[in-house]
């Protein structure tokens, strides 16, 4: 099981920026990749100045790493070698970089699935995904909008919903 949302990374601001990587593997190697990856970690850095950083796997699907440098901004450099970084790594372990436009949603089961959008909206005519059904949104960039629960919400209240027609539970 894993922690809340709002308990994750407890050391860090809101502000600090947030990756969320979806990706798709054993659970052995995809913990095997988390291990690899904190070693690059400890030594990541932007502009030579060391990045704060923190990564975790949650739902055996998304990577999330968290970083931020007291009053300075993580470089597109920096960035640029977290993504080398994950991708040669996920390479490694025998894991995929999934795509951030596929659609990420939790099934009865609490397992954690990926759908191309078209084959998402069958799922919704066909009655598989309901209002209530949890999708994820890899697009958030901040542990504030973490910590809010942006990253899983209800179909109704997700971007999806304007996309798929689904009338919003929102008051």
């Amino acid at each position: 099981m894993n922690p809340p949302q709002e308990t994750f990374f407890t050391d860090f601001s809101d502000q600090a920026h947030v990756w969320i990587i979806p990706l798709q593997g054993t659970a052995e190697n995809l913990h095997a990749l988390l291990v690899q990856l904190r070693t690059f970690l400890m030594q990541w850095t932007s502009h030579g100045r060391p990045i704060q950083n923190e990564a975790i796997l949650v739902f055996d699907r998304f990577l999330i790493v968290t970083g931020e440098i007291a009053g300075a901004a993580i470089s597109g450099c920096g960035i640029d070698t977290l993504t080398h970084a994950v991708e040669k790594t996920a390479q490694r372990h025998h894991c995929r970089v999934l795509s951030s436009l596929l659609v990420y949603y939790r099934r009865l089961d609490g397992t954690v699935e990926a759908a191309a959008r078209s084959d998402f909206q069958n799922m919704i005519m066909q009655g598989q995904v309901l209002q209530e059904t949890g999708i994820f949104d890899p697009g958030i960039h901040t542990l504030g909008a973490l910590r809010a629960g942006k990253f899983e919400r209800p179909l109704s209240d997700s971007v999806y919903a304007q996309i798929f027609q689904i009338p919003s539970t929102a008051a």
